[in-house]
This record gives structure tokens, C-alpha cells and sequence, in this order.
């Protein structure tokens, strides 16, 4: 069951809703296909620990006031400021339960990989995210990507050897590369071949 965080219907719009973010309301809209907008608010702290908990992509419920049922949703959209990074706006999309949604989800690496103590390799991450495909319920928090296997400089994982969560599919495109093992840029360079002499 998803969790559940009350908002209530906002009458406060365009540059008024500083008011609120000094109060410590947060602002925020919820839309859907087909459906009319619907402007709301809930408390900051609230907010900050939904987005702490379930970031962007994850179902929950909000509770309207005044409504009979929850609505099943997902933080499509959220501004920061981008100095302090503290939240200004947030937008739930509400989701049919039945259709497909699409997401973007953060990639987890998991594991060690041998050739970074075995080589001083360094491990470099090449796709943070990842976009998926499935119903609103089974979008994943994450990605995970195990590097065990890379046991060599040069090994690497592409996207198409990752396999997803069942229900779930990938989108991005297979040829795009995971993580990969490199040389360490602290490892000592091949000495310079000694300059010829002037005038030979």
C-alpha cells in the first residue's frame, strides 16, 4: 500500500505563494491525463521528507481535503532553489493504475569491483540514469548494477546486460555504457623517450 500525505486545496497563485513558502507551506499542483489541475499545498517539512523518502517516480497517495478517496500519484516535476537547494514547487501527476508510465530512475551500483584493488583501477560511472517503462506500482526506487565482474582495466557494463525487475522495461538504449574500469590517473607514466641532441 502506498504511503499517504495530505494536501489541501490552495486559493493562493501566482507571486502570493512566496507568502506561503515563508510560512512554511510548500505549493504544489496535481494533473493528470484528462483531468482538470488541481493547484494544493501541504507543509514543507512534509513535503521534504516525501521527496526524502520516495524521491521522483515512486507511487503514493494525496489525500485532498475534502475529497473521499486518495489520489494515486507521482512527483513528475519539482523546483529548488539553486543556491540552497530547499523545495518551491512540486507537481503530481495522477496516474491510472492500469497504464504504463514512463520514468526516469537513478542507477545503484552495488558490489566491488576486483580490478580497482587488484589494479588500481578506477571506476568510472557512465549512466546515472536510466528511463523505464511499467505500471505506476512496480516503478523501482532505483536501478541496481552490480560490478563484481569487472576484474580487469577496460571491463565495463553496457546497458543491455542489466537485466530489470520483473514488469519492468527499459527504454534507454542498450548500447549505452553503465560503468566502466579505467586506469588510475595516479598510476606512474611510462617514462619519455630521452630527447635526441641538437643538431643530429
Amino acid at each position: 500500500m502506498p504511503d499517504t500525505y495530505a494536501v489541501e486545496p490552495r486559493a493562493v497563485t501566482g507571486k502570493a505563494v512566496s507568502r506561503l513558502r515563508r510560512e512554511g507551506i510548500l505549493p504544489a499542483i496535481i494533473y493528470g491525463r484528462g483531468l482538470p489541475s488541481l493547484a494544493v499545498q501541504m507543509p514543507y517539512v512534509q513535503a521534504r521528507d516525501l521527496m526524502n523518502q520516495h524521491g521522483r517516480s515512486t507511487l503514493i497517495n494525496v489525500q485532498v481535503a475534502g475529497e473521499a478517496e486518495p489520489r494515486p500519484v507521482v512527483v513528475r516535476q519539482l523546483a529548488q532553489n539553486p543556491v540552497t537547494r530547499a523545495l518551491l514547487h512540486l507537481d503530481f501527476y495522477q496516474v491510472d493504475l492500469a497504464r504504463l508510465i514512463t520514468a526516469q530512475i537513478p542507477i545503484v551500483l552495488t558490489g566491488t569491483a576486483p580490478a580497482v584493488a587488484r589494479w588500481n583501477g578506477l571506476l568510472v560511472q557512465g549512466l546515472e540514469h536510466v528511463e523505464v517503462e511499467a505500471l505506476p506500482q512496480s516503478i523501482p526506487l532505483h536501478l541496481e548494477v552490480s560490478v563484481a565482474g569487472l576484474g580487469q582495466i577496460g571491463d565495463h557494463v553496457f546497458l543491455s546486460a542489466v537485466r530489470p525487475p520483473a514488469g519492468v522495461r527499459i527504454i534507454t538504449s542498450g548500447d549505452s555504457m553503465v560503468v566502466a574500469v579505467q586506469h588510475s590517473a595516479s598510476e606512474p607514466a611510462e617514462p619519455a623517450a630521452p630527447a635526441a641532441p641538437a643538431g643530429v
